[in-house]
């Protein structure tokens, strides 16, 4: 596949798509935050900006200027070759549209300028969502069908150590019930980093919560994994104390609480045969007092609700690109 090619089908599954409530990611104050690039051009750097605009076409440009005029000690995102073609604001979605040498743009390259473009524009009031578009033509996948909406919590590990790629997967999450005795499935799709082991990103999801209002989370918010790593098809995932923790509002079963987090790394990552979980380093303490830790768990759909069992088999997450 030439190089053009083969950024083609980078792009053609990232049209990436924002939710911004009231002004997503805009502060209070009115501050914006604009994203760069660090000098070595392998992660993303920020810097506040008060912009002064009246209307959102002067907001639009007053952003894409700062965009390409980086303070010191950053750099833009934009190559100086690649055109800003304009923008078009629909009812649901706000359409940015740039030249075809888009597509010349090296892997790294195009990761950052995506990143950054979607995390600058959404903060601006009544931006729904983004969706970039190359010579104004919608983006497709590799099967050549349009690529579905994302929303911000779909752009995960932007900063760090640097990145190099993103990858695509769909993620089978189980969270508890309302009455904290069974479990019900809640899929997510999102693009998350290279750098990133997928067994993190399922659990860092967990903690996150469930998106239905109905269900009930697992853990508190201030659960941290110490350490995580794979050993012949085991995820062995290594929590704070705070793991023990029922969270505040309500208390659900022990260990239907630990099979919706074995159940969703099982269920969405297709090596792992199994879960052993430390508390503190340690499996000697029982989890919530309740479910003794030495063991490896696997897979156990008798907790899951009936009419969230599957006949067939979940889909395979594809890479966007490695």
């Amino acid at each position: 596949m030439s190089r053009k090619g083969f950024l083609c089908c980078l792009w053609l599954v990232l049209a990436v798509l924002l939710t911004g409530c009231g002004g997503g990611q805009q502060e209070e104050n009115n501050g914006y935050t604009v994203y760069y690039v660090n000098p070595a051009g392998t992660r993303l750097m920020e810097a506040s900006y008060s912009p002064g605009a009246q209307t959102f076409e002067e907001m639009m440009e007053e952003l894409w200027t700062q965009l390409v005029t980086p303070p010191s000690g950053y750099t833009s995102v934009v190559p100086e070759n690649l055109t800003f073609n304009g923008f078009e604001r629909g009812i649901d979605a706000l359409r940015i549209d740039f030249s075809k040498e888009y597509y010349e743009l090296s892997n790294t390259e195009e990761v950052l300028l995506r990143a950054a473009v979607v995390k600058t524009f959404s903060q601006v009031p009544g931006v729904v969502k983004v969706m970039i578009t190359v010579e104004k033509e919608q983006l497709k996948d590799l099967e050549g069908l349009p690529v579905p909406a994302m929303d911000a919590a779909s752009f995960i590990d932007t900063k760090g150590d640097g990145i190099n790629s993103y990858q695509y997967a769909t993620l089978e999450l189980y969270f508890v019930n309302a009455d904290g005795d069974r479990l019900e499935r809640e899929m997510r799709s999102l693009h998350y980093s290279s750098n990133m082991v997928l067994e993190r990103v399922v659990i860092e999801q967990l903690i996150k919560g469930p998106e239905d209002e109905e269900l009930r989370p697992v853990f508190t918010g201030d659960v941290r994994i110490q350490n995580l790593y794979i050993q012949n098809g085991i995820c062995v995932v290594n929590f704070n104390a705070a793991a023990n923790q029922q969270p505040a509002e309500y208390a659900p079963d022990p260990e239907t609480a630990l099979y919706a987090i074995v159940n969703s790394i099982c269920g969405t990552c297709d090596d792992i045969t199994g879960v052993r979980f430390e508390i503190e380093g340690s499996n000697a303490e029982d989890f919530r007092g309740t479910v003794e830790l030495d063991q490896i768990f696997t897979m156990n759909r008798s907790y899951i609700e009936m009419n969230e069992i599957q006949t067939e088999e979940p889909s395979v997450p594809r890479d966007i690109h490695s």
